[in-house]
């Protein structure tokens, strides 16, 4: 049986030795050893020195504050709460902890396997995450990384309130562009042959294109027909846009463009998934909610059929060209109106994340802050106004008119889609993947408010779709893995 080490003992009653662990205080200096007579002044510094080769794989820790965020290696135990103005640097009681409280978004304590699978010791401390700041941030009192392990003893963990999700932005409040009008058709007795009019063309900030039909030419006998205008409906479908007919002596305007169809809205974050998914997933890096989708834009207005030309028959005077009228083209489709954007989520608040790790947790408090209220999505922007057709090309004598047809209106744009809001932020004492985890009946835990869905941009909580789910709350609570690709 091998002898007893002088470095055993129990964190609640045995003194700090020096060479049993490095020591750490806030009047000390980080250039110094770490010995009881010349302490190292951060937490991150004893760690480093503890964890070396050959180290002691021991902190004693004064009960003071410490606003660093701390990174322990397994294997390392950190005997906190010491006493420092006692000789023996013996724990300081129940209410006697080394307070690890960095700035918002940073993880008091995160525990990495490293290269060894021995289990660190947190004993006498308390972590405290501070309430996140930036949208859609966390607070986590700790992060216990993939195999990693750990014994959290006579401790207090104390998790802020997660921050609000950015609301989505809105698409902007001015419609998107209309469209342009028609082009008029060609009067007739001027030429032996007369030309429709040109289409018209209208490009918008997507890409999307909108053509008015060119109209029907005008000739001696008969006119032509007019183009049909773009982008059809649907495939092979011209109910609407559909060119005029032209004729000898009578003819048909084109038909009006058909309307852009209205974007679909954004679903909120975490709608329609089962309760495994919807409350997001785990990292290395922590936790991550789901944003509301944006809204689609809304479709481009088809432009309007061109009209349908005539032919002359004898309106001329005999010494005129003896083209006939031509028909207007269509008039152009107003653009798609953009969709608004999603809103974030709302932050969670976590004593514990578990990832692929092994946590006892005895003797301490758990207790975590509020989550965040999901951000509002962003509302769609009113379609462009499709234009006029372009009118009839005619021949004008003697006080009465001989007329080819005008060209149909363009179609209006559909209007963009609100943007969903965002997943609510939610509450756990100790969120886990994969991981074991034992508390014991000592550990006492509570817990705040799951933050609210944020709402669709149309600004209705009864529109289930588009709002975001609500946050929850759980003292444990198994999550998915989030897969994050190496940076």
């Amino acid at each position: 049986m091998l002898p007893a080490s002088p470095c055993d003992g129990d964190p609640a009653t045995s003194p700090a030795k020096d060479g049993c662990g490095v020591f750490v205080a806030r009047r000390g200096d980080d250039a110094k050893d770490g010995t009881r007579e010349a302490p190292v002044r951060t937490l991150q510094r004893a760690v480093e020195k503890a964890s070396e080769p050959g180290g002691t794989r021991r902190v004693y820790a004064c009960a003071e504050d410490f606003g660093e965020a701390v990174v322990l290696p397994s294997g390392v135990a950190i005997w906190g709460g010491r006493d420092c103005s006692a000789e023996a640097w013996t724990w300081g009681g129940v209410e006697s902890f080394t307070r690890i409280a960095p700035a918002p978004e940073k993880v008091p304590l995160t525990v990495e396997a490293r290269q060894t699978s021995m289990t660190s010791l947190v004993f006498g401390v308390r972590l405290v995450a501070a309430d996140a700041t930036s949208p859609s941030g966390s607070s986590i009192g700790m992060i216990v990384r993939e195999g990693a392990a750990v014994e959290v003893v006579s401790s207090e963990i104390l998790a802020g309130n997660g921050a609000d999700g950015a609301d989505g932005e809105d698409a902007p409040s001015v419609r998107a562009p209309d469209g342009v009008p028609g082009h008029p058709g060609a009067p007739g007795c001027v030429a032996d042959w007369t030309e429709g009019a040109p289409p018209v063309v209208i490009v918008c900030e997507d890409g999307t294109t909108s053509i008015g039909g060119a109209g029907g030419d005008g000739d001696v006998a008969a006119g032509g027909d007019g183009e049909p205008g773009a982008p059809a409906p649907e495939a092979g479908s011209m109910e609407r846009g559909e060119g005029g007919k032209g004729g000898a002596m009578t003819c048909t305007p084109g038909e009006m463009g058909d309307g852009g169809e209205p974007g679909a809205n954004g679903v909120g974050g975490g709608t329609g998934l089962e309760d495994r998914l919807k409350y997001g997933s785990i990292s290395s890096r922590g936790w991550q909610g789901f944003s509301g989708q944006d809204g689609q834009n809304g479709g481009i207005g088809q432009g309007g059929g061109g009209g349908g030309g005539v032919g002359a028959n004898g309106q001329c005077r005999p010494v005129d060209p003896q083209g006939g009228p031509s028909g207007g083209s269509g008039g152009g489709g107003g653009c798609g109106g953009r969709g608004g954007q999603g809103g974030g989520y709302g932050g969670g608040s976590f004593g514990i994340i578990a990832l692929h790790a092994h946590v006892m947790v005895d003797k301490t408090d758990v207790i975590t802050g509020d989550g965040g209220h999901g951000g509002n999505g962003g509302r769609g922007q009113e379609g462009g106004r499709g234009r006029a057709g372009g009118a009839e090309g005619r021949i004008s004598r003697d006080g009465t008119s001989y007329l080819a047809c005008a060209g149909g209106d363009g179609g209006h744009g559909g209007k963009g889609g609100h943007g969903g809001g965002g997943l609510g932020g939610i509450s756990v004492a100790v969120a886990r993947v994969d991981s074991s985890v034992h508390l014991t009946e000592s550990v006492t835990w509570a817990w705040g408010e799951a933050g609210a869905g944020g709402l669709g941009g149309a600004g209705d909580p009864k529109d289930t779709t588009a709002k975001g789910e609500n946050g929850r709350t759980a003292p444990l609570w198994d999550f998915p893995e989030l897969v994050v690709p190496p940076q």
